[in-house]
């Protein structure tokens, strides 16, 4: 799910943001300032941000966001026509006028994460310490990026996507490999032994299932 930086100034309305934003799922960052929201603009995939900050103004936050590419709804209480045309000039996504709707302002969320290009859902093991992204091919473990093979890549996503179900080697073979791959099971066990490797702390995410074949469960047993 999201990572949603929250930049508002207001303890009590962030802390009501941030709990509606988790009961939808989305992790959620926190900040009270424009200094610590662009040490954290890295960390967010779209930026809920209040205008009127007490450090400077959260058009620099804006500005920053852009550059990087970061979606950004602006919350604020200015609702004249020119604060809005200048949050848009400067990049924001969408534009939201105190006092507001929640409910709206999760819809909108969502609205503005589905038009992100940047935007991808992971799966996420462990809490996040092992962490997919299918379109990008790209897996982190422990905030690293590990280095995989292609078909290392597709032999971890078949095992998530199918969590803690068992799969046969001809399954795995036929569903990672294709209908038309001339080898046998033992490659699926060399794969699944470099995949392992490469997880290191977290290789008891791939269990061997005795006369069947793999899966992945997050159980430590």
């Amino acid at each position: 799910m999201a990572n949603i930086l929250v930049v508002e100034d207001q303890q009590d309305l962030n802390q009501i943001i941030t709990r509606f934003l988790k009961n939808e799922g989305f992790e959620v960052i926190n900040s009270y300032t424009a200094k610590g929201a662009l040490s954290k603009l890295n960390e967010a995939d779209l930026i809920i941000l209040d205008i009127m900050l007490p450090d400077m103004e959260g058009y620099e936050v804006l500005k920053e966001a852009s550059k990087k590419g970061i979606p950004t709804i602006i919350l604020t209480s200015k609702s004249e026509e020119f604060d809005k045309l200048k949050g848009f000039e400067l990049g924001a996504e969408d534009y939201i006028t105190k006092p507001f709707s929640m409910l709206e302002l999760i819809a909108r969320v969502k609205v503005v994460l589905r038009r992100s290009k940047n935007f991808e859902e992971s799966i996420k093991l462990l809490d996040g310490k092992v962490e997919i992204f299918p379109k990008r091919f790209k897996v982190i473990v422990d905030g690293e990026d590990v280095n995989l093979t292609h078909k290392e890549f597709e032999l971890l996503l078949f095992l998530a996507k199918n969590k803690d179900l068992v799969k046969s080697r001809d399954e795995i073979l036929e569903k990672v490999w294709g209908f038309d791959f001339i080898g046998e099971t033992r490659t699926v066990d060399v794969h699944i032994k470099q995949l392992r490797e490469k997880l290191k702390d977290y290789k008891f995410l791939i269990k061997t299932v005795w006369g069947v074949g793999y899966k992945l469960s997050e159980d430590k047993e």
